[in-house]
């Protein structure tokens, strides 16, 4: 919606079923518009055009690619943190199969005239960390 300072106030009054239900509201007027655009020396035509172009984006639910792009974020914020729990059985598999592939690759390391101990360091430090939970 685009309109005055009352206009608006009286909108939102209308729309409010007064519950304690929260909004999220935006603000923007042209000195706004202007300071977020200073690069490009706008006329006060142009601002009063983005004003409407804005005001009819945000109608038609342009702000809803918006609202998922911060859930997503969040999400994967959540996602990166999350703690997981797994049987110790097979956490014992999926050790005992990364075992397997680290000699695997220390063989394949020592065949191509490359150091095993070098290749493995990371995938050993990950191991006992993971052993050390299996056993804890």
């Amino acid at each position: 919606m685009i309109g005055t300072a009352r206009e608006i106030a009286l909108e939102m009054f209308r729309c409010s079923d007064l519950d304690g239900e929260k909004y999220v509201f935006a603000s923007w007027d042209s000195n706004d518009i202007r300071s977020i655009c200073v690069d490009w020396d706008l006329s006060s035509d142009e601002i009063e055009t983005i004003m409407d172009r804005l005001s009819t984006t945000l109608d038609c639910g342009g702000c809803v690619s918006l609202i998922h792009g911060i859930v997503e974020k969040m999400i994967e914020e959540k996602r990166a943190h999350r703690t997981v729990t797994i049987p110790a059985a097979s956490l014992a598999m999926v050790m005992q199969l990364a075992g397997r592939e680290m000699q695997r690759i220390a063989v394949c390391a020592e065949d191509g005239g490359g150091s095993a101990e070098e290749t493995l360091k990371e995938e050993n430090d990950v191991m006992m960390s993971l052993r050390a939970a299996l056993e804890a």
